[in-house]
Protein backbone atom coordinates (compact mmCIF):
# COMPACT_ATOMS: atom_id res chain seq x y z
CA UNK A 1 0.00 0.00 0.00
CA UNK A 2 0.97 3.49 -1.12
CA UNK A 3 1.94 5.83 2.49
CA UNK A 4 2.27 9.57 1.69
CA UNK A 5 3.82 11.46 3.78
CA UNK A 6 2.27 15.05 3.39
CA UNK A 7 2.92 16.89 6.31
CA UNK A 8 -0.90 18.44 6.40
CA UNK A 9 -0.37 19.69 2.75
CA UNK A 10 -2.14 16.15 0.51
CA UNK A 11 -4.70 18.92 -0.66
CA UNK A 12 -2.80 21.45 -1.65
CA UNK A 13 -1.85 21.72 -5.33
CA UNK A 14 1.59 20.49 -5.06
CA UNK A 15 2.13 20.79 -8.86
CA UNK A 16 0.73 24.26 -9.44
CA UNK A 17 2.91 25.56 -6.54
CA UNK A 18 5.73 23.97 -8.14
CA UNK A 19 5.00 25.44 -11.72
CA UNK A 20 3.91 28.82 -10.07
CA UNK A 21 7.32 29.27 -8.53
CA UNK A 22 9.29 27.98 -11.49
CA UNK A 23 7.34 29.71 -14.10
CA UNK A 24 7.98 32.95 -12.90
CA UNK A 25 11.15 32.93 -12.06
CA UNK A 26 13.70 35.38 -13.12
CA UNK A 27 17.75 35.14 -13.92
CA UNK A 28 17.81 37.71 -11.13
CA UNK A 29 15.82 35.98 -8.79
CA UNK A 30 19.28 33.45 -8.62
CA UNK A 31 22.24 33.96 -6.45
CA UNK A 32 25.84 33.77 -7.59
CA UNK A 33 26.61 30.43 -6.65
CA UNK A 34 23.37 28.90 -8.45
CA UNK A 35 24.35 30.52 -11.71
CA UNK A 36 28.09 29.42 -10.88
CA UNK A 37 26.77 25.71 -10.27
CA UNK A 38 24.34 25.64 -13.70
CA UNK A 39 27.61 26.65 -15.37
CA UNK A 40 29.34 24.12 -13.73
CA UNK A 41 26.99 21.39 -14.69
CA UNK A 42 26.86 22.69 -18.81
CA UNK A 43 30.57 22.14 -18.59
CA UNK A 44 30.47 18.90 -16.84
CA UNK A 45 27.50 17.28 -18.80
CA UNK A 46 29.10 18.54 -22.21
CA UNK A 47 32.55 16.90 -21.16
CA UNK A 48 30.70 13.21 -20.56
CA UNK A 49 28.65 14.06 -23.19
CA UNK A 50 31.51 14.66 -25.70
CA UNK A 51 33.14 11.47 -24.57
CA UNK A 52 30.60 9.43 -24.59
CA UNK A 53 29.60 10.05 -28.05
CA UNK A 54 32.12 7.33 -29.73
CA UNK A 55 30.27 4.61 -27.98
CA UNK A 56 28.68 1.34 -29.31
CA UNK A 57 25.27 2.53 -27.59
CA UNK A 58 25.66 6.07 -28.96
CA UNK A 59 26.34 4.63 -32.36
CA UNK A 60 22.70 2.71 -32.22
CA UNK A 61 20.99 5.76 -31.36
CA UNK A 62 22.19 7.75 -33.85
CA UNK A 63 21.00 5.04 -36.44
CA UNK A 64 17.61 5.40 -34.69
CA UNK A 65 17.57 8.81 -34.91
CA UNK A 66 18.65 8.52 -38.73
CA UNK A 67 15.78 7.18 -39.77
CA UNK A 68 12.90 9.82 -38.04
CA UNK A 69 13.52 13.15 -40.36
CA UNK A 70 15.98 15.13 -42.00
CA UNK A 71 15.13 18.36 -40.10
CA UNK A 72 18.97 19.03 -39.26
CA UNK A 73 18.81 21.33 -36.69
CA UNK A 74 20.76 21.13 -33.49
CA UNK A 75 24.18 20.02 -33.30
CA UNK A 76 25.27 16.15 -31.60
CA UNK A 77 27.88 16.72 -29.34
CA UNK A 78 31.35 15.20 -30.59
CA UNK A 79 30.52 13.81 -33.98
CA UNK A 80 30.03 15.89 -37.37
CA UNK A 81 26.16 15.56 -37.66
CA UNK A 82 23.48 17.25 -36.74
CA UNK A 83 19.84 16.25 -36.19
CA UNK A 84 16.60 17.09 -35.40
CA UNK A 85 16.31 19.00 -32.19
CA UNK A 86 14.13 15.22 -30.88
CA UNK A 87 16.91 13.14 -32.20
CA UNK A 88 20.01 15.41 -30.96
CA UNK A 89 17.99 15.50 -27.56
CA UNK A 90 18.19 11.62 -27.36
CA UNK A 91 21.66 11.13 -28.61
CA UNK A 92 23.36 13.96 -26.26
CA UNK A 93 21.34 12.82 -23.32
CA UNK A 94 22.84 8.97 -24.01
CA UNK A 95 25.92 10.46 -24.67
CA UNK A 96 26.12 12.16 -21.62
CA UNK A 97 25.26 9.47 -19.06
CA UNK A 98 27.54 7.57 -21.43
CA UNK A 99 29.77 6.07 -19.16
CA UNK A 100 29.46 6.71 -15.84
CA UNK A 101 30.57 10.04 -15.50
CA UNK A 102 27.67 12.61 -15.38
CA UNK A 103 26.55 14.55 -12.30
CA UNK A 104 24.76 13.53 -9.74
CA UNK A 105 22.01 14.72 -6.89
CA UNK A 106 22.41 12.20 -4.52
CA UNK A 107 19.18 12.34 -2.60
CA UNK A 108 16.95 11.66 -5.73
CA UNK A 109 19.47 9.69 -6.95
CA UNK A 110 19.37 10.98 -10.66
CA UNK A 111 21.64 12.35 -12.89
CA UNK A 112 20.16 15.72 -14.14
CA UNK A 113 22.73 16.93 -16.72
CA UNK A 114 22.28 14.12 -19.34
CA UNK A 115 18.59 14.61 -19.41
CA UNK A 116 18.23 18.77 -18.97
CA UNK A 117 21.10 20.16 -20.37
CA UNK A 118 20.72 18.25 -23.53
CA UNK A 119 16.99 19.55 -24.00
CA UNK A 120 18.06 23.15 -23.29
CA UNK A 121 20.67 23.16 -25.69
CA UNK A 122 19.19 21.49 -28.85
CA UNK A 123 16.14 23.01 -28.35
CA UNK A 124 18.38 26.34 -27.85
CA UNK A 125 20.22 26.07 -31.08
CA UNK A 126 17.12 24.65 -33.15
CA UNK A 127 14.49 27.23 -32.03
CA UNK A 128 16.95 30.10 -30.59
CA UNK A 129 18.09 32.77 -30.48
CA UNK A 130 17.99 32.12 -26.49
CA UNK A 131 21.08 34.36 -24.75
CA UNK A 132 22.86 32.97 -21.78
CA UNK A 133 21.10 34.26 -19.16
CA UNK A 134 17.80 31.98 -20.40
CA UNK A 135 19.85 29.24 -21.04
CA UNK A 136 20.88 29.34 -17.39
CA UNK A 137 17.75 30.12 -15.74
CA UNK A 138 15.94 27.35 -17.73
CA UNK A 139 18.87 24.82 -16.52
CA UNK A 140 18.31 25.99 -12.94
CA UNK A 141 14.74 25.45 -13.29
CA UNK A 142 14.95 21.95 -14.92
CA UNK A 143 17.48 20.97 -11.67
CA UNK A 144 15.06 22.91 -8.97
CA UNK A 145 11.77 20.74 -10.24
CA UNK A 146 14.09 17.70 -11.27
CA UNK A 147 15.63 17.45 -7.89
CA UNK A 148 12.08 18.20 -6.14
CA UNK A 149 10.03 15.87 -7.65
CA UNK A 150 12.83 13.37 -7.33
CA UNK A 151 13.21 14.48 -3.82
CA UNK A 152 9.53 13.21 -2.93
CA UNK A 153 9.95 9.34 -4.04
CA UNK A 154 13.50 8.76 -3.41
CA UNK A 155 14.25 5.81 -2.51
CA UNK A 156 11.39 4.36 -2.42
CA UNK A 157 10.50 4.46 -6.32
CA UNK A 158 14.29 3.23 -6.64
CA UNK A 159 13.35 0.08 -4.42
CA UNK A 160 10.49 -0.51 -6.65
CA UNK A 161 12.75 -0.96 -9.79
CA UNK A 162 12.35 1.93 -11.48
CA UNK A 163 15.47 4.37 -12.38
CA UNK A 164 15.21 7.72 -11.61
CA UNK A 165 17.10 9.07 -14.48
CA UNK A 166 14.25 7.55 -16.88
CA UNK A 167 11.30 8.92 -14.10
CA UNK A 168 12.35 12.38 -12.68
CA UNK A 169 14.73 13.72 -15.17
CA UNK A 170 11.65 13.69 -17.68
CA UNK A 171 10.17 16.38 -15.34
CA UNK A 172 13.51 18.59 -15.42
CA UNK A 173 13.80 18.48 -19.35
CA UNK A 174 9.98 19.45 -19.36
CA UNK A 175 10.13 22.24 -16.54
CA UNK A 176 13.77 23.74 -17.95
CA UNK A 177 11.96 23.47 -21.94
CA UNK A 178 8.68 25.05 -20.34
CA UNK A 179 10.66 27.84 -19.06
CA UNK A 180 12.55 28.50 -22.02
CA UNK A 181 9.70 29.08 -23.82
CA UNK A 182 8.23 31.22 -21.49
CA UNK A 183 5.11 29.47 -20.83
CA UNK A 184 3.02 30.62 -18.58
CA UNK A 185 1.38 29.28 -15.30
CA UNK A 186 -1.43 26.47 -17.00
CA UNK A 187 0.64 25.49 -19.87
CA UNK A 188 3.80 25.00 -17.53
CA UNK A 189 1.14 22.79 -14.83
CA UNK A 190 0.15 20.70 -17.99
CA UNK A 191 3.75 20.47 -18.91
CA UNK A 192 4.22 18.51 -15.98
CA UNK A 193 1.63 16.62 -15.76
CA UNK A 194 2.67 15.80 -19.66
CA UNK A 195 5.92 14.91 -17.99
CA UNK A 196 4.47 12.65 -15.45
CA UNK A 197 2.77 10.39 -18.38
CA UNK A 198 5.80 9.73 -20.00
CA UNK A 199 8.14 8.60 -17.07
CA UNK A 200 9.60 5.77 -17.10
CA UNK A 201 12.92 3.57 -16.40
CA UNK A 202 13.61 0.17 -15.55
CA UNK A 203 16.61 -0.25 -12.92
CA UNK A 204 17.22 -4.11 -14.26
CA UNK A 205 18.98 -2.60 -16.89
CA UNK A 206 21.92 -1.94 -14.62
CA UNK A 207 22.96 -5.67 -14.62
CA UNK A 208 23.62 -5.77 -18.56
CA UNK A 209 22.02 -3.61 -20.73
CA UNK A 210 22.68 0.22 -22.93
CA UNK A 211 19.04 0.81 -21.94
CA UNK A 212 20.31 2.60 -18.87
CA UNK A 213 22.40 5.51 -20.91
CA UNK A 214 19.27 5.66 -22.94
CA UNK A 215 16.75 6.68 -20.16
CA UNK A 216 18.55 9.87 -19.73
CA UNK A 217 18.31 10.59 -23.74
CA UNK A 218 14.66 9.76 -23.62
CA UNK A 219 13.81 11.68 -20.44
CA UNK A 220 15.36 14.96 -22.21
CA UNK A 221 13.19 13.75 -26.03
CA UNK A 222 10.53 13.39 -23.68
CA UNK A 223 10.33 16.68 -21.87
CA UNK A 224 10.68 18.80 -24.86
CA UNK A 225 7.57 16.55 -26.51
CA UNK A 226 5.87 17.41 -22.87
CA UNK A 227 6.98 21.77 -23.24
CA UNK A 228 5.58 21.70 -26.63
CA UNK A 229 2.81 20.11 -26.60
CA UNK A 230 1.73 21.89 -23.68
CA UNK A 231 2.04 25.13 -25.61
CA UNK A 232 -0.14 23.85 -28.19
CA UNK A 233 -2.69 23.11 -25.83
CA UNK A 234 -2.39 19.67 -24.87
CA UNK A 235 -3.29 18.85 -21.44
CA UNK A 236 -1.69 16.98 -19.07
CA UNK A 237 -3.00 15.56 -15.73
CA UNK A 238 -2.77 18.63 -13.84
CA UNK A 239 -2.54 17.10 -9.98
CA UNK A 240 0.41 14.88 -11.13
CA UNK A 241 2.49 15.10 -8.23
CA UNK A 242 -0.43 14.84 -5.88
CA UNK A 243 -3.26 12.84 -7.17
CA UNK A 244 -3.71 9.92 -4.97
CA UNK A 245 -4.37 7.06 -7.43
CA UNK A 246 -2.39 6.95 -10.67
CA UNK A 247 -0.80 10.58 -10.02
CA UNK A 248 3.05 10.30 -10.35
CA UNK A 249 3.92 9.77 -6.64
CA UNK A 250 1.24 7.32 -5.51
CA UNK A 251 2.00 5.14 -9.03
CA UNK A 252 5.66 4.83 -8.58
CA UNK A 253 6.49 5.06 -4.54
CA UNK A 254 5.38 3.36 -2.08
CA UNK A 255 6.50 5.84 0.42
CA UNK A 256 6.68 9.69 -0.63
CA UNK A 257 7.14 13.16 0.76
CA UNK A 258 5.06 15.87 -0.92
CA UNK A 259 6.79 18.35 1.23
CA UNK A 260 9.95 18.09 -0.85
CA UNK A 261 8.36 19.16 -4.17
CA UNK A 262 7.53 22.92 -2.38
CA UNK A 263 9.12 23.87 0.83
CA UNK A 264 11.96 26.56 0.68
CA UNK A 265 10.83 27.35 -2.80
CA UNK A 266 13.26 30.41 -3.57
CA UNK A 267 15.26 30.30 -0.08
CA UNK A 268 16.91 26.65 -0.13
CA UNK A 269 18.04 25.87 -3.81
CA UNK A 270 17.92 22.21 -4.52
CA UNK A 271 19.85 23.30 -7.28
CA UNK A 272 23.48 23.30 -4.91
CA UNK A 273 23.15 19.91 -3.47
CA UNK A 274 23.91 18.91 -7.04
CA UNK A 275 27.22 17.03 -7.25
CA UNK A 276 30.08 15.64 -9.54
CA UNK A 277 32.10 12.39 -10.30
CA UNK A 278 35.70 11.90 -10.55
CA UNK A 279 35.08 8.13 -10.64
CA UNK A 280 33.53 6.14 -14.01
CA UNK A 281 30.98 4.34 -12.09
CA UNK A 282 28.43 4.64 -10.77
CA UNK A 283 27.58 7.10 -7.49
CA UNK A 284 27.05 4.48 -5.20
CA UNK A 285 30.16 2.60 -5.49
CA UNK A 286 32.24 6.26 -5.02
CA UNK A 287 32.50 6.03 -1.15
CA UNK A 288 33.90 2.65 -1.32
CA UNK A 289 36.82 3.89 -4.23
CA UNK A 290 37.35 6.74 -1.66
CA UNK A 291 37.91 4.53 0.89
CA UNK A 292 39.96 2.41 -0.73
CA UNK A 293 42.35 4.57 -2.07
CA UNK A 294 42.71 6.12 1.53
CA UNK A 295 43.44 2.81 2.45
CA UNK A 296 46.01 2.67 0.03
CA UNK A 297 47.38 5.69 0.29
CA UNK A 298 47.87 5.29 3.78
CA UNK A 299 49.39 1.69 4.13
CA UNK A 300 50.77 0.94 0.37
CA UNK A 301 48.64 -1.60 0.19
CA UNK A 302 49.13 -4.10 -2.97
CA UNK A 303 46.39 -6.37 -4.72
CA UNK A 304 48.37 -9.47 -3.94
CA UNK A 305 48.17 -8.75 -0.08
CA UNK A 306 44.52 -8.76 -0.13
CA UNK A 307 42.76 -11.73 1.29
CA UNK A 308 39.44 -10.24 2.34
CA UNK A 309 37.35 -6.81 1.37
CA UNK A 310 34.13 -6.56 3.81
CA UNK A 311 32.08 -3.45 2.42
CA UNK A 312 29.46 -2.46 5.06
CA UNK A 313 27.20 0.22 4.07
CA UNK A 314 23.28 0.74 3.54
CA UNK A 315 20.13 -1.18 2.16
CA UNK A 316 20.17 1.13 -1.39
CA UNK A 317 23.82 0.35 -1.92
CA UNK A 318 23.65 -3.05 -1.56
CA UNK A 319 20.84 -3.66 -3.56
CA UNK A 320 21.76 -0.62 -5.88
CA UNK A 321 25.75 -2.67 -6.55
CA UNK A 322 26.45 -4.96 -3.96
CA UNK A 323 25.83 -8.46 -5.85
CA UNK A 324 27.74 -10.70 -7.13
CA UNK A 325 29.98 -9.48 -10.56
CA UNK A 326 29.50 -12.26 -13.63
CA UNK A 327 31.06 -11.54 -16.99
CA UNK A 328 28.07 -10.38 -19.40
CA UNK A 329 29.58 -8.69 -22.29
CA UNK A 330 28.37 -5.87 -21.27
CA UNK A 331 30.23 -2.62 -19.97
CA UNK A 332 27.22 -0.91 -17.52
CA UNK A 333 27.40 -4.09 -15.66
CA UNK A 334 30.89 -3.52 -14.86
CA UNK A 335 30.16 0.02 -14.08
CA UNK A 336 27.32 -1.10 -11.93
CA UNK A 337 28.98 -3.17 -9.66
CA UNK A 338 30.86 -2.57 -6.49
CA UNK A 339 33.06 -5.91 -6.40
CA UNK A 340 34.41 -5.45 -9.74
CA UNK A 341 34.63 -1.37 -9.24
CA UNK A 342 36.59 -2.11 -6.08
CA UNK A 343 38.86 -4.10 -7.72
CA UNK A 344 39.73 -1.94 -10.46
CA UNK A 345 40.14 0.79 -7.88
CA UNK A 346 43.43 -1.56 -5.86
CA UNK A 347 44.74 -2.53 -9.18
CA UNK A 348 44.96 0.94 -11.00
CA UNK A 349 44.22 3.31 -7.74
CA UNK A 350 41.23 4.74 -8.75
CA UNK A 351 38.45 3.50 -11.07
CA UNK A 352 38.13 5.48 -14.36
CA UNK A 353 37.66 4.70 -18.05
CA UNK A 354 40.44 2.52 -18.53
CA UNK A 355 39.41 0.60 -15.91
CA UNK A 356 36.05 -0.72 -18.13
CA UNK A 357 37.29 -1.54 -21.84
CA UNK A 358 35.94 -4.52 -23.42
CA UNK A 359 39.48 -6.08 -22.81
CA UNK A 360 39.02 -5.95 -18.44
CA UNK A 361 35.27 -6.77 -18.37
CA UNK A 362 36.45 -10.53 -18.03
CA UNK A 363 39.90 -9.68 -16.71
CA UNK A 364 41.32 -12.77 -14.67
CA UNK A 365 42.89 -10.18 -11.99
CA UNK A 366 40.19 -8.49 -11.55
CA UNK A 367 37.57 -11.32 -11.26
CA UNK A 368 39.75 -12.68 -8.54
CA UNK A 369 39.87 -9.73 -6.40
CA UNK A 370 35.98 -8.66 -6.76
CA UNK A 371 35.63 -12.49 -5.83
CA UNK A 372 37.09 -10.94 -2.42
CA UNK A 373 34.71 -8.49 -1.79
CA UNK A 374 31.26 -8.92 0.13
CA UNK A 375 28.89 -6.46 0.72
CA UNK A 376 26.64 -6.24 3.74
CA UNK A 377 23.92 -3.88 5.26
CA UNK A 378 25.01 -2.47 9.02
CA UNK A 379 22.31 -1.62 10.59
CA UNK A 380 24.06 2.05 11.72
CA UNK A 381 24.45 2.94 8.54
CA UNK A 382 21.73 2.05 6.68
CA UNK A 383 19.66 4.31 9.81
CA UNK A 384 21.24 8.07 8.82
CA UNK A 385 19.68 9.82 6.30
CA UNK A 386 19.18 10.37 3.07
CA UNK A 387 21.93 12.26 2.47
CA UNK A 388 24.04 9.58 3.67
CA UNK A 389 22.36 6.74 1.66
CA UNK A 390 25.84 5.87 0.13
CA UNK A 391 28.03 5.77 3.55
CA UNK A 392 30.85 3.30 3.68
CA UNK A 393 32.68 1.57 6.47
CA UNK A 394 35.45 -0.24 3.91
CA UNK A 395 37.72 -3.23 6.23
CA UNK A 396 40.95 -4.76 3.82
CA UNK A 397 42.43 -7.69 5.67
CA UNK A 398 45.49 -8.81 4.55
CA UNK A 399 47.16 -11.98 3.72
CA UNK A 400 49.06 -11.46 6.99
CA UNK A 401 46.06 -10.92 9.08
CA UNK A 402 46.66 -7.46 9.52
CA UNK A 403 42.74 -5.17 9.35
CA UNK A 404 42.84 -1.30 7.71
CA UNK A 405 39.66 0.42 8.15
CA UNK A 406 38.19 3.41 6.40
CA UNK A 407 34.69 5.21 6.73
CA UNK A 408 33.65 7.63 3.90
CA UNK A 409 30.41 8.97 4.37
CA UNK A 410 29.73 11.62 1.26
CA UNK A 411 31.98 10.55 -1.86
CA UNK A 412 34.34 13.22 -3.44
CA UNK A 413 32.09 15.30 -5.78
CA UNK A 414 29.15 15.18 -3.52
CA UNK A 415 28.21 18.71 -2.42
CA UNK A 416 28.99 17.96 1.37
CA UNK A 417 32.56 17.61 -0.27
CA UNK A 418 32.95 19.20 -3.56
CA UNK A 419 35.30 19.09 -5.75
CA UNK A 420 37.09 22.27 -6.77
CA UNK A 421 36.59 24.28 -10.41
CA UNK A 422 39.72 23.39 -11.43
CA UNK A 423 39.11 19.93 -10.73
CA UNK A 424 36.04 20.10 -12.99
CA UNK A 425 37.73 22.09 -15.56
CA UNK A 426 40.61 19.24 -15.79
CA UNK A 427 37.99 16.69 -15.89
CA UNK A 428 36.26 18.21 -18.51
CA UNK A 429 39.33 18.63 -20.91
CA UNK A 430 40.54 15.35 -19.84
CA UNK A 431 37.03 13.88 -21.65
CA UNK A 432 36.31 16.33 -24.49
CA UNK A 433 39.95 16.49 -25.73
CA UNK A 434 39.62 12.52 -26.22
CA UNK A 435 37.56 13.56 -29.22
CA UNK A 436 37.48 17.28 -30.17
CA UNK A 437 40.61 19.22 -30.91
CA UNK A 438 42.43 21.10 -27.38
CA UNK A 439 41.59 24.49 -29.01
CA UNK A 440 37.66 23.23 -29.49
CA UNK A 441 37.83 22.51 -25.89
CA UNK A 442 38.84 25.89 -24.72
CA UNK A 443 36.87 27.51 -26.76
CA UNK A 444 33.69 25.63 -24.95
CA UNK A 445 34.92 25.80 -21.54
CA UNK A 446 35.43 29.77 -22.45
CA UNK A 447 32.00 30.05 -23.34
CA UNK A 448 30.36 28.07 -20.71
CA UNK A 449 32.35 30.41 -17.90
CA UNK A 450 30.57 33.68 -19.01
CA UNK A 451 27.57 32.13 -20.32
CA UNK A 452 25.82 35.13 -18.82
CA UNK A 453 27.08 37.26 -20.73
CA UNK A 454 26.98 35.73 -24.04
CA UNK A 455 23.82 36.77 -26.49
CA UNK A 456 23.36 33.76 -28.47
CA UNK A 457 26.03 30.88 -27.02
CA UNK A 458 24.71 28.10 -28.49
CA UNK A 459 25.08 28.97 -32.12
CA UNK A 460 28.54 29.82 -30.52
CA UNK A 461 29.21 26.83 -28.98
CA UNK A 462 27.69 24.90 -32.25
CA UNK A 463 30.94 26.24 -33.73
CA UNK A 464 33.16 23.94 -31.48
CA UNK A 465 31.16 20.89 -30.40
CA UNK A 466 31.96 18.67 -33.30
CA UNK A 467 35.26 19.82 -34.81
CA UNK A 468 36.63 16.36 -33.87
CA UNK A 469 40.37 15.01 -33.85
CA UNK A 470 39.39 12.52 -36.88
Amino acid sequence: MTTSIDNGISTRPVTRILADFVANLRYEDLPAEVTQMARQSVLDSLGCGIYGSGTQWVDAVVRTVAQFNDADTASVWGRPIKADVLGAALINGTAAQGYELDDCHDQSMSHYGAGVIPAVLAVAEAMGPFDGRQIITAVVAGYEVGTRVGNTVSPSAFHRGFHPCGLTSTFGAAAAIAKLLELDVDRYVNALGLAGSQAAGLMAAQFGAMAKRFHSGKAAMNGIIAALAAREGLTGVRNVLEAPYGGFCSTYSAEYDLSYATDGLGEHWETLRNGFKQYSSLASSQTTVDALRAIVARTGLRPEEVADIRVETTEMVYVHCGWPYEYNGETIAAQMNLPFTAAVTLIDGTAFIDGYTDDRLNDPQILALAEKVNVEVATDLDASGKQEMRAVRVTVTTTSGAKHTENVTYRSGHWKAPLSQEDLTAKFHNLAERVITAEAAREIARIVADLDQRTDPVKELARHLQVTKS
